[in-house]
């Protein structure tokens, strides 16, 4: 007989999943887990691009605790530090897309000169995002919680 094993927290200040570590290293834990396995009672998850299924991994840092690859382990955030990564990563971008878009198209009244400078501006902003990774790796963390039980459906 084979059970599926889930295990989701349902606390309002806390995304959980449940990931398998893929790397160990000397202040880190490396966790991949299917984005979209919590998904299933959000209203959003029509229109969410997490929830589409895909491999996701991240970084926790490690604490006092030992991991082996292959291990299971619950990968927590909390919601004030998901949020910040949701408008980093989709909401300032289209901010600042429409900005610079209508900036340009005001200024020198040509539509196709606006919508090129804005999209020209996405590239440049994930550059930067990408060169800040470790100023915002400070701010957005993700803890991690050794696998101990499990609730089976």
């Amino acid at each position: 007989m084979h059970y599926k094993v889930k295990c989701i927290i349902m606390r309002q200040d806390i995304v959980s999943h449940i990931g398998t570590v893929t790397q160990v290293t000397e202040g880190s834990v490396f966790a991949s887990f299917n984005a979209g396995e919590a998904c299933g009672s959000c209203q959003a998850k029509a229109i969410c691009e997490s929830g589409k299924g895909r491999l996701i991994t991240v970084e926790a840092e490690r604490g006092d605790n030992e991991y082996v690859v292959g291990q299971k382990i619950n990968v927590t955030l909390d919601t004030h530090t998901a949020s910040t990564s949701v408008m980093l990563a989709y909401v300032y971008p289209l901010i600042m897309l429409f900005a610079i878009m209508f900036g340009v198209m005001a200024i020198t009244g040509n539509g196709d000169a606006g919508c090129l400078a804005a999209l020209g501006s996405v590239p440049i902003y994930y550059t930067i995002l990408y060169l800040c990774r470790r100023r915002i790796k400070k701010k957005i963390k993700f803890a991690d919680m050794e696998f101990k039980r499990s609730i089976i459906i």
